[in-house]
């Protein structure tokens, strides 16, 4: 049905219009959308065709492995956005955001300052690399509209 074209399912609307399906149906999409064997006998089928499934050592080590938790997706609380920015995960500091993560170079900031920086000030990378967090490359500001403004000087320069 997904296929159709509006038109298409339109007209089929229309030919079935005031009719309702039978019950014998409506247990077939009820049994279906909740993704169950409908039968005993299916039900049957499957557990005979799983009952006696042997695995490689290979995989039943891969398998232990991943329960373990060897190959699983924690990077120790450091991840990097779609923007290139470093997060480290912080969930004590006053302005992590909700997941409990801060801007790295931020974090820099503070800690060459020795004081948490407030929400308005903004930490620029020197470079444009913003996953360069040296403290070299990090300059702060004091607002927002301070940095755009050295932007606009610098643009004005060159």
């Amino acid at each position: 049905m997904r296929n159709l074209t509006r038109e298409a399912r339109a007209k089929m609307g229309a030919a079935n219009k005031g009719r309702s399906p039978s019950p014998e149906t409506l247990a077939k999409r009820s049994a279906s959308l909740r993704g169950h064997p409908t039968s005993e006998e299916t039900k049957a089928k499957i557990s005979a065709a799983l009952k006696g499934r042997r695995y490689s050592p290979e995989t039943l080590a891969k398998m232990s492995a991943a329960k373990i938790g060897t190959r699983n997706s924690w990077k120790g609380g450091r991840r990097k956005d779609f923007d290139g920015y470093i997060y480290i995960f912080c969930p004590d500091h006053p302005y992590c955001n909700s997941q409990g993560y801060i801007f790295e170079h931020r974090l820099v900031m503070e800690a060459h300052l020795g004081r948490s920086l407030l929400p308005g000030e903004v930490v620029h990378h020197i470079n444009g690399i913003r996953d360069d967090n040296r403290i070299e490359n990090l300059m702060r500001f004091e607002s927002n509209g301070d940095h755009l403004h050295w932007h606009k000087e610098k643009e004005r320069k060159s």
